[in-house]
């Protein structure tokens, strides 16, 4: 490594260009693993391809994806302090060029957005990776002839060969290495997050939807502890495959989250989360899950499988699709309350099956109404803006058939022998409607994200809830003598 001269300040040098280093460095992910998992999002059977495209080398796969899927840098999250590096040796007057192992027509749009003279990339045949990429960028630009900006170990050939290093975002060790190549190395933030990052996008706040497979044993008024230990079990299986299937839809998700008011705050979508890591993470909770939950039951395995398979087929058809996408959103719900009744071989009354169906197709609505009026719903999605009103009207009917199921079940013979004072559950039906009407109307103004969670964060509904319970549990006493 060739030192400059003390006189002359190396960031003033224009005759030495800056090559940097664009996965993990300039962009906050890896631009070919951001290809992949777009290629999956838009044509989720091209999955089978890849393994047929890496038969004709990494290069020759990287140009299919590259072919198949943009990636428009106005989607990607970009290091703030690394093109301020950009805008400071532009402004010195400098070339600065951009390095891959991204396919150029990923990495040639980028290098224009930023000013870059041009890219060393993977162009179908060569692959600069490594040693590679080090060996490219001296035939080009001659042995310390260079500065190189790099975030990875894979980067120390290309930095033992410029003439001086910078690291962003580099862990100590490597830090240690860097320094021990050119101990006047830079090294710069990074964009990576912190573990409490990935716990965030693990969405812990959403298990509380998962307390529904207990809703079956209670309603059948189970009282031994056995049942609900395993329902404990069955709800801790059904968190870790849902916190996976959260982890994988947003690495899906990603250009639509991006330019989203809200979502693009997610930890993968703002850059403080790996997608490799995270999609790691998301297939390892999904196959823990669901083998605690074939540990548990085999019956509630299958529940958790078929979850699976209807949340699989949201994230990457579904939710494209007219009012289906609110249907399907229904039965995640109540399939969780089919899987408590299998864990513990009780039978879920029909009147509960609808009851359920109701309920949760009206809060589903409601979900899609607030993004509609907010006007964040209509990116990746199949509703217009003007939809806002027919979906009031649909979770409007889907709330009030709610209050008709349940009605009809206070009137039905099997209540006044499982509640000794079963008028008192008449008490129940305006609550509901205030509740609903109320979610309904909230929702038409943009202000409910997620019902369930809204639920647990409003005093209104804590409110509405007890008097529910109360009532219920009145119900249940024996009247007085």
């Amino acid at each position: 490594m060739s030192p400059a001269p003390p006189e002359t300040p190396i960031e003033d040098d224009a005759a030495t260009p800056l090559v940097v280093d664009v996965d993990g460095a300039l962009v906050a992910d890896d631009l070919f693993i951001e290809g992949v998992a777009r290629l999956i999002a838009r044509y989720p059977l091209k999955v089978f391809a890849l393994p047929f495209w890496l038969l004709r080398g990494r290069a020759a796969l990287k140009r299919k994806v590259a072919e198949a899927v943009p990636l428009p840098p106005s989607t990607l999250v970009l290091n703030p302090v690394v093109l301020q590096e950009i805008d400071a040796a532009r402004a010195a007057g400098r070339e600065v060029w951009l390095a891959s192992g991204a396919d150029a027509r990923a990495v040639g749009p980028l290098a224009e957005t930023v000013g870059a003279a041009g890219c060393i990339a993977s162009d179908g045949d060569a692959h600069p990776a490594g040693r590679a990429r080090a060996a490219a960028l001296v035939a080009r630009f001659g042995e310390s002839g260079f500065d190189y900006l790099g975030h990875a170990r894979r980067d120390l050939a290309a930095w033992r060969s410029a003439r001086r290093a910078i690291g962003a975002g580099l862990s100590a060790g490597l830090a240690r290495d860097v320094r021990g190549l050119d101990p006047d190395a830079r090294l710069l933030p990074g964009e990576g997050g912190a573990p409490r990052d990935y716990v965030r996008a693990l969405r812990p706040h959403h298990w509380i939807k998962n307390l529904m497979v207990f809703v079956p044993l209670l309603a059948d008024h189970g009282a031994d502890a056995g049942p609900y230990l395993r329902l404990l079990g069955v709800f801790a299986a059904l968190s870790a495959c849902a916190s996976g299937t959260y982890l994988l839809n947003d690495a899906l998700d990603l250009p639509h989250d991006r330019r989203h008011r809200r979502k693009r705050h997610r930890p993968l979508a703002a850059g403080r989360t790996g997608l490799l890591p995270s999609v790691g993470i998301g297939f390892a909770l999904v196959a823990a899950g669901l083998a605690a939950a074939f540990r548990l039951s085999a019956a509630a395995g299958y529940g958790v499988l078929l979850y699976l398979a209807a949340t699989f087929a949201y994230s990457l058809w579904l939710k494209r699709r007219t009012f289906i996408d609110v249907i399907v959103l229904a039965l995640l719900y109540a399939i969780r309350l089919l899987i408590g009744a299998a864990a513990v071989s009780v039978a879920p009354s029909p009147w509960l099956l609808a009851f359920s169906l109701f309920i949760f197709l009206a809060i589903a609505i409601a979900k899609r109404q607030t993004e509609l009026a907010a006007a964040e719903g209509v990116d990746g999605r199949a509703y217009r803006a003007e939809d806002g009103p027919a979906l009031a009207a649909l979770g409007a009917g889907s709330g009030f058939a709610t209050v008709v199921v349940l009605t009809l079940y206070i009137q039905s013979p099997e209540v006044s022998t499982r509640y000794p004072q079963h008028e008192l559950l008449w008490l129940v039906c305006p609550l509901l409607v205030l509740w609903l009407g109320r979610l309904t109307l909230l929702a038409g103004r943009g202000v409910v994200e997620d019902p369930v969670v809204f639920a647990m964060r409003d005093r209104t509904s804590w409110l509405t809830g007890l008097a529910i319970a109360a009532a219920v549990l009145a119900a249940l006493r024996e009247p007085w003598p």
